[in-house]
């Protein structure tokens, strides 16, 4: 899943655009292609593992429809790999990394449709989605407002969104797992709220609220922990409830002189799994020639780990939980990014590429020890556009 969400982020920067005309019609075709490093043998007690490779395909089509502004998402994606299944103590008490195994292979498809209504001081846009691949299918939907009263140099926006995911494990009678479900469901109920501030003919500043409720099965069927005093694996288990609260603030300051943007993005993220999570973004917009823009940006991300997790217990814990997820445990990250847009006639040409690598030496707090699932990835993407 964060390979998925990694190359998701990555696809959606790419596709973004300033906005389109009410009289226009635009779609886009946007390749990505995300390679995770290998584990390298170090990590995994003297054996190395491939890890995903993803490569996704998204089409999007934007027109005006009586007054309205209609859109449509299509995504495909293929994948394969290992990922990371449980972690040993070493003969040294280091973690040592057990992969799945070159076995993952799977195939997910995206169909978002949307549209949004224009009206004199505000716009209302809603949205459906269903997703599909092997083992799951996730349906979601959501709406959102935005407000700009009369002459005021502020706007507001709010949203909420809904989704319920189903999932059943391809291998649920066969793996051999302690305990292995069948199907399981969840569900998560999101909203936020925000405003913009037009700081002065260069500047504007946008802070924003947002809260998720996710209930149902929020384990992962695929990972195991292990239990020293038992020499043996349980099931990866997680509460069955996880409330988060965000906090966003994003600066957009215009340079005249140079033809560029600045761009600075915090976001503060907490939940009651006692993860708390900073992210700080940088970007520079910088447009040449009239019809070429270049950003380089930068990112650095620090989270704190669940109260429940660790690389593998001593015994088991009396509430039951127990997970050795690397998303789960203490780690920062740093990503640098770099993506070249050029336009002609209706025409737009994009190439976008990414390096990230998650390390304990990036994190906020120290790390005493570093999870050895830990990503690095390169992803890299192509897009083109058009309008009619």
């Amino acid at each position: 899943m964060k390979a998925k969400s990694a190359l998701q982020a990555l696809t959606t920067a790419a596709l973004a655009l300033p906005g389109i005309a009410a009289a226009e019609v635009q779609t886009e075709y946007l390749f990505a292609h995300y390679q995770e490093a290998d584990l390298s043998a170090g990590k995994g007690g003297g054996v190395g593992s491939e890890r995903y490779e993803i490569n996704s395909h998204r089409f999007r089509v934007v027109s005006p429809i009586a007054g309205t502004i209609g859109s449509v998402n299509f995504t495909y994606e293929s994948l394969s790999g290992a990922s990371p299944w449980f972690i040993t103590p070493g003969a040294d008490g280091r973690p040592v990394q057990v992969m799945s195994g070159a076995s993952i292979r799977e195939e997910r498809v995206d169909i978002e449709p949307g549209i949004a209504f224009k009206f004199e001081d505000a716009q209302v846009s809603t949205s459906i989605g269903y997703s599909k691949e092997d083992d799951y299918e996730a349906f979601n939907g959501g709406a959102e407002v935005e407000f700009t009263p009369k002459g005021e140099a502020h706007s507001y926006v709010g949203g909420i969104g809904y989704s319920y995911d189903r999932l059943e494990p391809t291998d649920a009678r066969v793996a051999p797992y302690e305990y292995r479900i069948d199907k399981a469901d969840k569900d998560a109920l999101s909203a936020y709220a925000g405003v913009s501030f037009i700081l002065d003919a260069q500047t504007v500043l946008q802070t924003s609220l947002g809260y998720t409720l996710s209930d149902g099965y929020l384990s992962d069927p695929y990972k195991l922990a292990w239990i020293t005093d038992q020499a043996n694996t349980v099931s990866d288990w997680r509460p069955g409830r996880r409330q988060a609260f965000t906090i966003n603030a994003r600066l957009r300051h215009y340079v005249s002189t140079l033809g560029a943007a600045l761009h600075v993005d915090y976001r503060l993220y907490d939940d009651d799994w006692q993860i708390t999570a900073h992210t700080l973004e940088l970007a520079w917009n910088q447009v040449f020639a009239d019809s070429w823009r270049l950003t380089p940006s930068i990112r650095w991300y620090s989270q704190s780990q669940a109260y429940f997790y660790a690389p593998f217990y001593a015994a088991m814990r009396s509430d039951g939980l127990a997970s050795s997820d690397y998303r789960l445990s203490p780690y920062g990250a740093l990503s640098l990014r770099l993506d070249l847009r050029k336009v002609i006639n209706r025409w737009e040409l994009g190439l976008g590429a990414e390096r990230y690598e998650a390390s304990a030496d990036y994190a906020l707090e120290n790390v005493g020890v570093e999870n050895p699932g830990l990503v690095e990835f390169i992803a890299v993407s192509a897009k083109l556009a058009y309008k009619f």
